[in-house]
């Protein structure tokens, strides 16, 4: 069975067991607004629901994201302004850029 984002329940689970706090800011996950856990693809032009692809961030920072690429993403005043860089973010987030940009 899968969520509504078609993510499937066991993958689900594996996801939230790894990312309790947002994979970039690091916010740990409430139920305010700006601080709950959303869904997000690291690689937004491949829409591929994996472990690799899809993580639990902060609606902040999802918002931010958007439809940015990553490394796009981590040039931007918000990013700057969090203190949000490639070698800040949550090991799923270093480990994609390893395997997927080879920085």
């Amino acid at each position: 069975m899968a969520n509504r984002w078609n993510i499937p329940s066991e993958m689900e689970r594996r996801v939230r067991n790894r990312d309790t706090a947002c994979v970039y800011c690091h916010v740990k996950f409430e139920n305010n607004p700006k601080d709950r856990a959303t869904w997000e693809h690291i690689d937004n032009s491949a829409k591929n629901i994996c472990d690799e692809n899809i993580t639990l961030c902060c609606s902040s920072c999802n918002a931010s994201k958007s439809d940015k690429q990553l490394l796009e993403w981590f040039e931007s005043q918000y990013c700057k302004q969090k203190g949000i860089t490639k070698d800040s973010v949550a090991e799923v987030i270093k480990r994609w850029i390893i395997d997927k940009i080879g920085r």
